[in-house]
Protein backbone atom coordinates (compact mmCIF):
# COMPACT_ATOMS: atom_id res chain seq x y z
CA UNK A 1 0.00 0.00 0.00
CA UNK A 2 1.13 3.79 -0.59
CA UNK A 3 0.93 5.23 2.21
CA UNK A 4 1.73 8.82 4.29
CA UNK A 5 2.39 8.53 7.68
CA UNK A 6 2.09 11.87 10.28
CA UNK A 7 4.34 11.93 13.62
CA UNK A 8 6.68 14.00 15.61
CA UNK A 9 8.58 12.66 18.52
CA UNK A 10 10.42 9.29 19.33
CA UNK A 11 7.34 6.97 19.19
CA UNK A 12 6.69 8.18 16.15
CA UNK A 13 10.02 7.53 14.66
CA UNK A 14 10.38 3.79 15.93
CA UNK A 15 6.38 3.58 13.90
CA UNK A 16 7.87 5.14 10.39
CA UNK A 17 10.89 2.82 10.74
CA UNK A 18 8.73 -0.16 11.21
CA UNK A 19 7.13 1.50 8.14
CA UNK A 20 10.09 2.00 5.74
CA UNK A 21 11.27 -1.88 6.61
CA UNK A 22 8.10 -3.20 6.26
CA UNK A 23 6.84 -4.29 2.14
CA UNK A 24 4.45 -1.09 2.64
CA UNK A 25 5.65 1.98 0.87
CA UNK A 26 5.97 5.35 2.33
CA UNK A 27 5.65 8.32 0.05
CA UNK A 28 4.44 11.20 2.13
CA UNK A 29 5.66 12.15 5.78
CA UNK A 30 3.81 14.53 7.46
CA UNK A 31 5.67 16.10 11.53
CA UNK A 32 4.84 19.14 13.10
CA UNK A 33 7.31 22.49 12.42
CA UNK A 34 10.24 22.75 13.74
CA UNK A 35 10.87 24.41 16.71
CA UNK A 36 13.49 27.12 17.87
CA UNK A 37 15.31 26.41 21.52
CA UNK A 38 18.13 27.32 23.72
CA UNK A 39 19.53 30.27 23.94
CA UNK A 40 20.15 30.75 20.71
CA UNK A 41 17.33 30.20 18.99
CA UNK A 42 18.38 27.57 17.20
CA UNK A 43 16.19 25.24 14.88
CA UNK A 44 15.66 21.75 16.35
CA UNK A 45 14.07 19.34 14.30
CA UNK A 46 11.62 17.00 15.16
CA UNK A 47 12.68 13.43 15.80
CA UNK A 48 10.33 12.39 12.86
CA UNK A 49 11.29 14.96 10.32
CA UNK A 50 15.05 14.04 10.82
CA UNK A 51 14.54 10.28 10.13
CA UNK A 52 12.29 11.07 7.25
CA UNK A 53 15.27 13.61 5.78
CA UNK A 54 17.68 10.70 6.16
CA UNK A 55 15.46 8.43 3.99
CA UNK A 56 15.17 10.93 1.73
CA UNK A 57 11.32 10.84 2.00
CA UNK A 58 8.99 13.51 0.98
CA UNK A 59 8.56 16.16 3.61
CA UNK A 60 5.95 18.34 5.05
CA UNK A 61 5.60 20.35 7.75
CA UNK A 62 2.39 23.13 7.99
CA UNK A 63 1.13 24.53 10.93
CA UNK A 64 -2.13 22.46 10.76
CA UNK A 65 -1.99 19.25 8.51
CA UNK A 66 -5.71 20.66 6.95
CA UNK A 67 -3.07 22.86 4.98
CA UNK A 68 -2.00 19.29 2.96
CA UNK A 69 -5.23 16.93 3.10
CA UNK A 70 -5.45 17.63 -0.73
CA UNK A 71 -2.14 15.92 -0.92
CA UNK A 72 -3.36 12.88 0.69
CA UNK A 73 -6.01 11.82 -1.87
CA UNK A 74 -2.79 10.48 -3.50
CA UNK A 75 -1.99 7.99 -0.46
CA UNK A 76 -4.12 4.60 0.17
CA UNK A 77 -3.95 5.71 3.62
CA UNK A 78 -2.77 7.89 6.28
CA UNK A 79 -1.03 6.22 9.51
CA UNK A 80 -0.73 8.51 12.48
CA UNK A 81 1.36 7.86 15.64
CA UNK A 82 1.74 10.82 18.36
CA UNK A 83 1.56 13.72 15.75
CA UNK A 84 0.06 15.74 17.86
CA UNK A 85 -2.54 17.79 16.25
CA UNK A 86 -6.64 17.12 16.02
CA UNK A 87 -7.71 15.52 12.18
CA UNK A 88 -10.05 17.66 11.05
CA UNK A 89 -12.60 15.47 8.04
CA UNK A 90 -10.88 16.74 5.75
CA UNK A 91 -7.95 14.63 6.53
CA UNK A 92 -9.47 11.91 8.17
CA UNK A 93 -10.89 11.08 5.13
CA UNK A 94 -8.20 11.97 3.06
CA UNK A 95 -7.22 8.93 1.68
CA UNK A 96 -9.37 5.64 0.11
CA UNK A 97 -8.88 4.07 2.86
CA UNK A 98 -8.53 6.35 5.85
CA UNK A 99 -6.52 7.19 8.45
CA UNK A 100 -5.00 4.70 11.41
CA UNK A 101 -3.74 5.90 14.67
CA UNK A 102 -1.39 3.57 16.66
CA UNK A 103 -2.72 4.66 20.54
CA UNK A 104 -0.45 3.52 23.48
CA UNK A 105 -3.28 2.27 25.57
CA UNK A 106 -5.18 -0.63 25.15
CA UNK A 107 -8.59 1.20 24.05
CA UNK A 108 -11.04 2.38 25.47
CA UNK A 109 -8.95 3.02 28.33
CA UNK A 110 -6.88 6.07 28.49
CA UNK A 111 -8.07 8.02 25.18
CA UNK A 112 -6.19 10.78 25.49
CA UNK A 113 -2.91 12.68 25.53
CA UNK A 114 -1.29 10.24 28.33
CA UNK A 115 -1.99 7.43 28.46
CA UNK A 116 1.50 6.08 29.26
CA UNK A 117 1.99 8.14 32.00
CA UNK A 118 -1.53 8.01 33.29
CA UNK A 119 -1.40 4.15 33.07
CA UNK A 120 1.93 3.90 35.13
CA UNK A 121 0.48 6.63 37.63
CA UNK A 122 -2.71 4.58 38.30
CA UNK A 123 -0.74 1.74 39.01
CA UNK A 124 -1.66 -0.36 36.36
CA UNK A 125 0.31 -3.69 35.50
CA UNK A 126 -0.55 -4.32 31.86
CA UNK A 127 -1.31 -1.85 28.89
CA UNK A 128 -0.46 -2.46 25.38
CA UNK A 129 -1.11 -0.98 21.83
CA UNK A 130 -4.56 -0.22 20.23
CA UNK A 131 -4.60 0.45 15.95
CA UNK A 132 -7.88 2.23 15.28
CA UNK A 133 -9.28 3.20 12.42
CA UNK A 134 -9.85 7.07 13.13
CA UNK A 135 -13.06 9.23 13.31
CA UNK A 136 -13.93 12.72 14.65
CA UNK A 137 -13.96 11.54 18.36
CA UNK A 138 -10.93 11.25 20.53
CA UNK A 139 -9.21 7.87 20.04
CA UNK A 140 -12.93 6.23 19.82
CA UNK A 141 -12.67 4.58 16.33
CA UNK A 142 -13.21 1.47 15.86
CA UNK A 143 -10.42 -0.65 16.76
CA UNK A 144 -8.16 -3.11 14.17
CA UNK A 145 -5.68 -5.06 16.70
CA UNK A 146 -4.59 -5.46 19.81
CA UNK A 147 -1.10 -5.79 21.85
CA UNK A 148 -1.15 -6.05 25.04
CA UNK A 149 1.77 -5.45 27.32
CA UNK A 150 2.93 -6.02 30.68
CA UNK A 151 4.46 -3.05 32.76
CA UNK A 152 7.08 -4.36 35.37
CA UNK A 153 7.05 -2.27 38.89
CA UNK A 154 10.13 -0.72 38.20
CA UNK A 155 9.70 0.71 34.86
CA UNK A 156 9.68 4.11 33.77
CA UNK A 157 7.63 5.97 31.05
CA UNK A 158 10.44 6.43 29.21
CA UNK A 159 10.50 2.90 28.83
CA UNK A 160 7.56 1.80 28.76
CA UNK A 161 7.20 4.09 26.11
CA UNK A 162 9.98 2.41 23.84
CA UNK A 163 8.41 -0.62 24.22
CA UNK A 164 5.12 0.35 23.36
CA UNK A 165 6.54 2.14 20.00
CA UNK A 166 8.18 -1.08 19.35
CA UNK A 167 4.90 -3.22 19.55
CA UNK A 168 2.95 -0.56 17.85
CA UNK A 169 5.27 -0.72 14.93
CA UNK A 170 4.66 -4.54 14.51
CA UNK A 171 1.19 -3.49 15.20
CA UNK A 172 0.15 -1.23 12.27
CA UNK A 173 2.42 -3.33 9.44
CA UNK A 174 0.45 -6.81 10.55
CA UNK A 175 -2.83 -4.21 10.40
CA UNK A 176 -1.84 -2.65 6.50
CA UNK A 177 -1.16 -6.10 5.66
CA UNK A 178 -4.53 -7.35 6.52
CA UNK A 179 -6.16 -4.32 5.16
CA UNK A 180 -4.48 -4.86 2.01
CA UNK A 181 -5.59 -8.67 1.72
CA UNK A 182 -9.01 -7.88 2.83
CA UNK A 183 -9.05 -10.19 6.00
CA UNK A 184 -8.78 -7.06 8.32
CA UNK A 185 -12.18 -7.47 10.81
CA UNK A 186 -13.01 -4.06 12.83
CA UNK A 187 -14.63 -4.13 15.95
CA UNK A 188 -16.49 -0.95 18.08
CA UNK A 189 -14.81 0.43 21.28
CA UNK A 190 -17.28 -0.58 24.25
CA UNK A 191 -17.26 3.85 25.03
CA UNK A 192 -19.38 2.83 28.71
CA UNK A 193 -15.92 1.46 29.75
CA UNK A 194 -13.78 4.17 28.46
CA UNK A 195 -11.78 6.00 30.63
CA UNK A 196 -9.23 8.88 30.02
CA UNK A 197 -6.10 10.40 30.38
CA UNK A 198 -5.70 13.55 30.21
CA UNK A 199 -3.06 15.98 29.52
CA UNK A 200 0.07 16.09 32.50
CA UNK A 201 -0.71 18.65 34.74
CA UNK A 202 2.19 20.86 37.24
CA UNK A 203 -0.15 19.61 40.15
CA UNK A 204 0.42 16.00 38.71
CA UNK A 205 4.36 16.57 38.92
CA UNK A 206 4.44 17.37 42.56
CA UNK A 207 4.64 14.63 44.91
CA UNK A 208 2.36 14.37 47.63
CA UNK A 209 4.04 12.66 50.63
CA UNK A 210 0.89 11.86 52.62
CA UNK A 211 -0.10 9.44 50.20
CA UNK A 212 0.60 5.71 50.10
CA UNK A 213 4.23 4.56 49.07
CA UNK A 214 3.34 2.84 45.99
CA UNK A 215 1.18 5.66 44.59
CA UNK A 216 4.47 7.90 45.09
CA UNK A 217 6.70 5.57 43.55
CA UNK A 218 4.46 4.98 40.95
CA UNK A 219 4.27 9.00 39.90
CA UNK A 220 7.88 9.02 40.18
CA UNK A 221 8.15 6.28 37.27
CA UNK A 222 5.30 8.17 35.79
CA UNK A 223 7.15 11.34 35.29
CA UNK A 224 10.45 9.79 34.39
CA UNK A 225 13.04 9.98 32.78
CA UNK A 226 11.96 14.00 30.90
CA UNK A 227 9.50 15.74 33.30
CA UNK A 228 10.77 14.86 36.74
CA UNK A 229 8.38 14.52 39.93
CA UNK A 230 9.12 17.72 42.10
CA UNK A 231 9.39 17.57 45.70
CA UNK A 232 10.30 21.36 48.05
CA UNK A 233 12.87 21.43 51.28
CA UNK A 234 13.28 24.22 53.11
CA UNK A 235 17.03 24.53 52.52
CA UNK A 236 16.85 24.30 48.73
CA UNK A 237 16.18 27.04 46.64
CA UNK A 238 13.60 25.37 43.97
CA UNK A 239 11.91 22.31 43.05
CA UNK A 240 13.97 18.74 44.06
CA UNK A 241 13.23 16.79 41.66
CA UNK A 242 13.17 12.83 41.92
CA UNK A 243 14.33 10.67 38.89
CA UNK A 244 14.00 7.48 40.47
CA UNK A 245 12.90 5.33 43.60
CA UNK A 246 12.44 2.36 44.91
CA UNK A 247 10.03 1.11 48.03
CA UNK A 248 11.50 0.21 51.15
CA UNK A 249 8.30 -0.55 53.26
CA UNK A 250 4.74 -0.70 52.35
CA UNK A 251 3.28 -1.09 55.73
CA UNK A 252 5.36 1.30 58.02
CA UNK A 253 3.68 4.40 59.70
CA UNK A 254 5.11 7.38 60.47
CA UNK A 255 3.45 10.58 62.26
CA UNK A 256 5.23 12.87 59.98
CA UNK A 257 5.04 12.03 55.94
CA UNK A 258 8.03 13.32 53.64
CA UNK A 259 10.12 12.84 56.74
CA UNK A 260 14.14 12.02 55.56
CA UNK A 261 16.26 9.34 56.62
CA UNK A 262 19.90 9.80 55.22
CA UNK A 263 22.20 7.33 56.90
CA UNK A 264 25.01 5.04 54.94
CA UNK A 265 24.61 6.57 51.45
CA UNK A 266 20.77 5.78 50.72
CA UNK A 267 17.73 8.51 51.31
CA UNK A 268 14.67 7.29 52.61
CA UNK A 269 11.64 9.17 52.93
CA UNK A 270 8.26 8.38 54.65
CA UNK A 271 5.25 8.42 53.11
CA UNK A 272 1.27 8.18 54.63
CA UNK A 273 1.73 4.95 54.30
CA UNK A 274 4.72 2.91 53.54
CA UNK A 275 8.37 4.15 53.10
CA UNK A 276 10.19 5.21 50.14
CA UNK A 277 14.31 5.02 48.76
CA UNK A 278 14.90 8.04 46.65
CA UNK A 279 17.88 6.07 44.37
CA UNK A 280 18.35 9.39 41.92
CA UNK A 281 17.62 13.10 42.55
CA UNK A 282 18.15 16.35 41.00
CA UNK A 283 18.56 19.79 43.04
CA UNK A 284 17.85 23.04 40.88
CA UNK A 285 21.32 23.97 38.82
CA UNK A 286 22.87 20.37 39.61
CA UNK A 287 23.18 17.23 37.40
CA UNK A 288 21.20 14.12 38.23
CA UNK A 289 23.15 12.14 40.84
CA UNK A 290 22.55 8.72 42.52
CA UNK A 291 21.38 9.18 46.17
CA UNK A 292 24.84 8.04 47.71
CA UNK A 293 27.07 10.68 45.03
CA UNK A 294 24.56 13.18 45.98
CA UNK A 295 25.15 12.73 50.13
CA UNK A 296 28.96 12.77 49.49
CA UNK A 297 28.80 16.71 48.59
CA UNK A 298 25.34 17.41 50.53
CA UNK A 299 23.37 16.84 53.13
CA UNK A 300 19.91 16.85 53.53
CA UNK A 301 17.84 16.69 56.84
CA UNK A 302 14.97 17.08 58.05
CA UNK A 303 11.48 16.64 55.80
CA UNK A 304 10.20 16.91 52.36
CA UNK A 305 6.91 19.33 51.85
Amino acid sequence: MKLAFAGTPDFGTTVLRGLISSPHEVGLVISQPDSRKGRGRRTTQTPVSELAQSHGLALRQPASISEISDELSDYDALVVAAYGQILRPDTLYATSEGAWNVHASLLPKYRGAAPVERAIMNGETETGVTIIRMDEGLDTGPMALQHPVAIPPEMNAGELTELLADTGAKAIVESLDRLQTNTLTLVDQDSFHATYASKLSDEDRVIRWGRMVGEVHDQIRAMAPHIGARTYHPDVEGPVKIWRSTILDRAAVSSRAGYIDSENGRIAVSCGKGCLEVLELQVPGGRRLSARDFLRGNSIEGAFR
